[in-house]
């Protein structure tokens, strides 16, 4: 099942200490000859919480965390000098461009919808196109490394010996096979009526009509706005076209400077949008934000929407046709809801709950409650718990042994190419 985290998260102290008000920029570190800012490791930190949902807690942890975040990067820079010394390691605008594509739907998989994941990107102030532009560096870099060590350890191989060797040196920490189960679900998540939107939009065309009429747009936006920068008067400062999604700039940046737009509808809510000025291709913007969220009268009809699909079910309907129909998992509704192994004791609690209720494969429980919305479940399949042994998962612990010994070699190998380049860290220098 899909994992919720928070991503991007607020350092005050990059290079500082934890008593900065801001954070500085500075070299923090030197590879060769090529400096690293504390704005790159700001970057960095962005992307890694993204992709890991790491949220130090104190200021300990946060100067562990820059320290790995900064060793990493250093990694980084050494195999990157390494690569580009090398004639033979080649990365095409395309092969980029796929890069990008691939990490960022590998993102929205962890989350239930892609405008879920569109909007924690605009919480923390980035549209999808910025979000490719900041990953694009990082991908060619990935890339460039990547061929670099896939050439190196193309030849790496393991024989029986040191698959024997690894068990029995790990076998006390090599974890048991949890109890394990496979689910499918129907995801139906809690949406606005259609009474709920029109009662929205008519909310925002009469606020419209009083900034039309001479009100104070920044008052109104105070009053009414559900959107980033309400309690500023809804100031979005000097932006881009590039810094907003695709709906937002076809309206707002043909406006004039004074110009208040009409209600228009994004993925967000409805916006009006008023233009302050405009400076090259930036605008100082504006806007009132009406989000639409369902109202209780709206989550009561997807509990009975479960109810009736219950029912269905009971009544011998297929599973997995009413997953195609009416499952808003995209990811898991054409497989007719499969969602796959998961050791029970990582379900989340409504899950874990559910699958208590679950005796017999086949057995069908709901509504089970998650940050999503209410899941029908299925049991599809249990396995047990055991101890994972040589004889009966020789080629599960195959896989463990030529990891290690894979991580080993590369970080053997990075360690020799540190010793010919000159490495100086400066991270918690005063």
């Amino acid at each position: 099942m899909k994992k919720s985290f928070l991503i991007f998260f607020a350092l005050l102290v990059f290079v500082s200490g934890a008593g900065a008000q801001e954070p500085i920029e500075k070299i923090i570190a030197i590879v060769g000859n090529e400096p690293i800012l504390s704005s790159e490791l700001a970057a960095q930190i962005q992307l890694m919480a993204i992709q890991q949902g790491i949220r130090p807690k104190n200021e300990a942890e946060v100067r562990q965390f820059q320290e790995q975040v900064l060793n990493d990067i250093i990694s980084e820079r050494l195999l990157l000098i390494e690569a580009k010394k090398d004639t033979m390691i080649n990365v095409t605008d395309d092969q980029i461009e796929r890069a990008i594509d691939d990490h960022i739907a590998s993102l929205i998989e962890q989350f239930p919808s892609e405008e879920v994941f569109l909007n924690e990107l605009s919480r923390e102030g980035l549209t999808l196109r910025a979000f490719q532009k900041r990953l694009r560096p990082e991908m060619e870099n990935q890339l460039l490394k990547q061929q670099l060590v896939n050439r190196k350890l193309s030849s790496i191989t393991i024989s029986n010996q040191e698959v024997y060797d690894f068990y029995e040196q790990y076998r006390d920490s090599i974890p048991d096979q949890p109890d394990a189960v496979r689910l499918a679900h129907i995801l139906l998540t809690f949406q606005p009526s259609k009474t709920t939107e029109d009662s929205i939009r008519q909310m925002a065309q009469e606020v419209r009509e009083n900034a039309s009429a001479g009100a104070e747009f920044a008052t109104l936006a105070i009053t009414h706005s559900d959107g980033p920068g309400a309690l500023t008067g809804g100031d979005l400062g000097f932006i881009s076209r590039d810094d907003v999604i695709p709906d937002f700039g076809r309206v707002a940046f043909n406006l004039a400077p004074g110009e208040i737009s009409g209600v228009f509808r994004t993925q967000y809510g409805y916006h009006i949008v008023k233009c302050e000025a405009v400076q090259g291709n930036q605008a100082h913007l504006r806007q009132i934000l009406f989000e639409v969220k369902p109202t209780a009268v709206d989550s009561a009809l997807t509990y009975k929407l479960v109810d009736s699909l219950l029912t269905e079910i009971k009544n011998g309907a297929d599973f997995r046709e009413l997953a195609k129909v009416y499952s808003a998992d995209d990811d898991t509704r054409k497989a007719g809801g499969e969602l796959g192994w998961f050791a029970v004791k990582d379900l989340p609690p409504g899950f874990q709950d559910a699958v208590a209720e679950l005796d017999e494969v086949g057995d069908v429980y709901g509504p089970a409650a998650s940050e999503y919305g209410l899941h029908i479940i299925k049991l599809m399949e249990r396995q047990q718990g055991r101890e994972i042994t040589i004889e009966n998962d020789f080629d599960q612990i195959k896989n463990m042994a030529r990891q290690s010994k894979t991580g080993e070699m590369v970080d053997k190998w990075i360690n020799e190419i540190r010793e010919n380049v000159y490495v100086d860290i400066r991270l918690f220098e005063e």
